[in-house]
């Protein structure tokens, strides 16, 4: 469960939270909101890789000393090094994550022949990929991703949501959000659809 209290956050005259308070509690959630309506922030901020003006974020009752190690974030806001190629940047984050090769994920998201493609010359439906497959072979407690299903091929989609059907499956505490403009897909999955 996830529980946000008393969030204030804004950019410069934008105002996107004020004294917002809401507890998530189901596993599996989808964040919906039209766009510029803080969705992408508010992952970004539970992630700790952006920070509220005030307010905190509890994690099963308790403040996260240090969210990377906990929560897994895949988003179009996180820039990669888009000079190196998609091995690289895994090869990276492998090392600096510390866990082990995602081959499954590679062949399951059908990315193997773009390994050795630069990151900025890969479409965008394999950026997202490439973004997927770095946040999802941390197996992180919280998974949050961002417009997961944006840009993918159905094949993929499909992919990932056999993914997420078994994630939580030794993490009985854990919790999957989401953002998208279409959740159906994921609503027959089980996940449950909240008003941001």
């Amino acid at each position: 469960m996830i529980e946000v209290v008393g969030l204030n956050k804004q950019f410069f005259n934008n105002v996107v939270f004020k004294n917002y308070n809401q507890v998530f509690s189901d596993q599996k959630l989808c964040i919906e909101a039209p766009n510029g309506h803080g969705k992408t922030t508010l992952l970004m901020m539970l992630a700790g890789l952006d920070k509220p003006q005030s307010g905190s974020f509890l994690f099963a009752g308790s403040t996260l000393s240090e969210p990377t190690k906990t929560v897994a974030i895949a988003s179009d806001r996180i820039t990669l090094p888009d000079f190196l190629t998609a091995k690289q940047i895994i090869d990276l984050s492998v090392r600096t994550v510390d866990c082990q090769w995602p081959h499954e994920l590679v062949k399951g998201f059908s990315f193997t022949e773009f390994l050795n493609t630069r990151f900025s010359a890969l479409s965008s439906g394999n950026q997202k990929k490439c973004q997927l497959i770095l946040t999802l072979m941390r197996k992180s407690p919280y998974l949050f991703l961002d417009e997961p299903s944006a840009a993918l091929d159905q094949m993929s989609i499909q992919y990932l949501l056999n993914l997420l059907d078994v994630y939580l499956i030794d993490k009985p505490n854990g919790q999957i959000i989401i953002t998208c403009h279409e959740p159906a897909v994921f609503t027959t999955h089980g996940f449950r659809c909240v008003p941001l």
